[in-house]
């Protein structure tokens, strides 16, 4: 529905990344700025992969995705979240 993902950007609900770019990290580091969770079915091994590469440990990566990842199926059009992800604790304010 194209009218409403402009109508979404236009109100500022829906952020578009640039086309070059790798959305995985816009999506993962804005959910961790702000305390946030990601809903995708993506496992996010290449994001994983990149961090790696660039020096960062895969340990934290992987648990944050895990406990901050939210999967999710639609039946007709209901959107089901997966009823097994428990929500992490909030951080405590800085």
């Amino acid at each position: 529905d194209v009218p409403l993902l402009r109508e979404l950007e236009v109100s500022g609900r829906l952020v578009l990344t640039p086309p070059q770019d790798y959305d995985d990290s816009y999506c993962i580091s804005y959910a961790q700025k702000h305390d946030g969770c990601v809903m995708s079915n993506d496992l996010y091994r290449d994001h994983v992969q990149t961090v790696v590469k660039r020096g960062g440990a895969r340990a934290p990566i992987e648990i944050w995705l895990r406990t901050h990842c939210i999967s999710y199926t639609f039946l007709a059009d209901e959107l089901l979240i997966n009823p097994d992800f428990v929500f992490p604790p909030k951080r405590e304010a800085q």
